[in-house]
């Protein structure tokens, strides 16, 4: 049926709440991705130390 004149309020409210609740799994979804994405990613190691910042008296040691 390509004419929407058969749906009353009750099956428009239906379709509303649906598309509302696609829209709220699909946050829900993106948001736990992201958050797993993230405790999966490790930290970025340190910069490794230059040279000439390294004291003197450490090669002493």
């Amino acid at each position: 049926m390509a004419d929407d004149s058969w749906k009353d309020a009750r099956v428009r409210h239906a379709e509303a709440s649906l598309a509302a609740a696609v829209r709220a799994a699909d946050e829900i979804i993106a948001d736990a991705a992201r958050a797993a994405a993230e405790r999966a990613a490790p930290p970025p190691p340190p910069a490794p130390a230059e040279e000439a910042e390294r004291p003197i008296l450490r090669d002493a040691w």
